[in-house]
């Protein structure tokens, strides 16, 4: 492995071309800027390589496809401009879908994507000798043939030395593609691989299971249709990078959208390669980042992994020279066994109902249970809370409860009803006084209003004073 590398990172925009030869040499183009900056390593977006699909299909509908989607180019001469604007108007009224075309193809002739892909990117590798992760695409998986979200990695020999596949499909996925089973390292000349799918990269535990697997890289490849969710896999890239002092690099797939079922939102996003915090001008985490959320392009960074290694032996948050395995490891584990014993909530519907068993009084006789609604009602306190004392006894009635001591509950009761009415005739003895007060106290006013308000200020003054 090599103590330093340049690794180049492809924003590509996504078309359909009309042959494989146009695919190829479109490629070429970013893979001869990456050779310009001296990259070992190139990187391409998540779900590029479905563009070496539509060489494959020739039926009508997918040549009008191909047709329109040449001329909406921005370089397109005026005869493809034209001929798209036709291509355009018959699309529409012919119903022609790639999502569709694509589906129809994979059922019947996945091994020809398979073999369009692997001639492509293999013979690419070994053009420029490098070291590129291929664009994911929707492939049979080489093991059991099953159509998956699949990206390879190719040596600069062009061979095949590993590949991983998406765990956590994305709805635009599910009609097209089963999920992958697990995450594993790729060996490699430039170093130990950790390839991250689209949202895979959201769950922690990814990241650190490909760093306890000896990664020295998260290479994250993406296609994002909403500029939220760009943000939250840029986070997550980030946050992984970070979490596992790695050097990450994340590419975005770009424009139009031939493959949604609903919206055709165009992909977005800004590809950018990353190392820790530590190892960057600016302690962010970025080396370099693409500036625009639409446009095509390539970026270059060094990566040092010497100075990787140093960070960590002598970084002050230690998370690589003191992965706790022993303690984390089997308390995880055992957690993540409990949840796969729960019941997820799909199945929740599927359980059998459980009944209750009986109640049983001392005497082992059986009880029906009763609702609060027909509890009997012994007593109802309206009075505010704490009663006030009584006038005579100074203290407050006593309630005493017990087993069959009604007389005891009603006796209470009619002492409370008792207090209650004396407190009352108290209130309108005291009431009376206090308008016939306010009365007098009016009438003097009347008389001389600012003697009486003297005096009565004096008297207050006084007042405090004694206190």
């Amino acid at each position: 492995m090599a103590e330093r590398i340049v690794v180049a990172c492809v924003q590509q925009r996504m078309h359909l071309p009309l042959t494989l030869d146009e695919y190829r040499e479109d490629l070429r183009r970013f893979m001869r800027v990456a050779a310009a900056k001296q990259a070992r390593l190139v990187v391409f977006p998540e779900l590029g390589g479905v563009m070496v699909a539509p060489p494959i299909l020739r039926d009508f509908r997918s040549q009008l496809l191909k047709r329109y989607d040449r001329g909406r180019r921005r370089h397109a001469k005026l005869w493809d401009r034209m001929v798209g604007g036709l291509a355009g108007t018959l699309v529409a009224m012919v119903g022609a879908d790639f999502r569709r075309g694509l589906a129809a193809l994979l059922d019947v002739a996945s091994q020809d994507v398979w073999r369009a892909y692997d001639e492509v990117f293999g013979g690419l590798a070994r053009e420029f000798g490098v070291t590129v992760v291929a664009p994911s695409a929707y492939l049979p998986d080489p093991v059991d043939g099953v159509i998956r979200n699949l990206a390879v990695v190719y040596n600069r020999d062009g061979q095949m030395v590993g590949r991983q596949a998406k765990v956590v499909l994305h709805p635009a996925d599910a009609d097209l593609a089963q999920a992958g089973t697990t995450w594993d390292v790729i060996a490699t000349e430039v170093g130990q691989i950790g390839l991250i799918l689209g949202s895979d990269v959201l769950y922690p535990e990814v990241g650190r299971l490909l760093a306890y697997q000896g990664a020295d890289m998260l290479v994250v490849q993406a296609a994002s249709t909403d500029y939220l969710l760009y943000e939250k896999l840029r986070a997550g890239t980030l946050a992984r990078m970070q979490d596992n002092q790695l050097f990450a690099a994340v590419s975005f797939l770009v424009g139009d959208n031939q493959l949604s079922r609903l919206q055709r939102t165009p992909f977005t996003g800004k590809s950018a390669i990353f190392a820790p915090q530590e190892l960057t001008p600016r302690s962010n985490g970025v080396l370099v980042e693409m500036g625009n959320l639409r446009s095509e392009g390539v970026l270059a960074a060094q990566w040092d992994f010497v100075a990787l290694r140093d960070l960590w032996e002598t970084s002050e948050t230690p998370v690589r020279r003191q992965l706790p395995l022993q303690q984390a490891g089997q308390f995880l584990s055992h957690l993540y066994a409990r949840l796969q014993a729960l019941p997820k909530v799909a199945e929740l519907d599927q359980l059998p109902d459980v009944v209750a068993p009986p109640m049983t009084n001392r005497r082992g006789e059986a009880e029906l249970l009763q609702s609060l609604d027909d509890l009997v009602v012994i007593a109802a306190v309206t009075q505010p809370w704490p009663p006030q004392l009584d006038a005579h006894m100074g203290m407050m009635p006593s309630f005493h409860v017990g087993e069959n001591n009604n007389h005891g509950v009603r006796a209470s009761v009619d002492m409370l009803a008792a207090s209650a009415a004396e407190n009352e005739n108290s209130k309108a003895h005291r009431t009376e006084a206090k308008y016939e007060s306010t009365e007098n106290f009016g009438n003097a006013e009347n008389e001389d209003n600012g003697e009486d308000e003297t005096d009565e200020m004096d008297a207050v003054a006084g007042t405090e004073t004694e206190r």
